[in-house]
């Protein structure tokens, strides 16, 4: 069997995963299929993506880690319910925190 060394693990929204695959020169049979369903479904643009999340890392959240903000970009919560909800498991934040972040998302 063959053992993979992991160098960096890094958080990436949908639309970061689908150009990474787009630019692979030798996809594996894995990839094909993950690249195949992101192209069926709505992604941010991979620049909005970026910038949702400079502005989001700008609010000076420390609690609220990078991993939890891709996962914020890739669902796009409209609503303090639904956002409260993705983070709830994990994290708890102020109701004023919550509404910058779904300012930030709505923009």
């Amino acid at each position: 069997m063959v053992s993979i060394k992991v160098l960096e693990e890094k958080p990436l929204t949908l639309s970061e995963v689908k150009t990474r695959l787009e630019d692979n020169k030798e996809p594996i049979p894995k990839g094909i299929k993950t690249l195949t369903y992101l192209k069926s479904i709505p992604l941010t643009k991979e620049k909005k993506a970026q910038e949702l999340k400079e502005k989001i890392n700008g609010l000076g959240l420390s609690r609220l880690k990078e991993r939890y903000i891709v996962k914020l970009i890739d669902i796009m919560p409209m609503d303090i319910d639904s956002l409260r909800a993705i983070l709830s498991q994990d994290i708890t934040l102020k109701q004023e925190d919550l509404q910058k972040i779904l300012e930030i998302l709505k923009s």
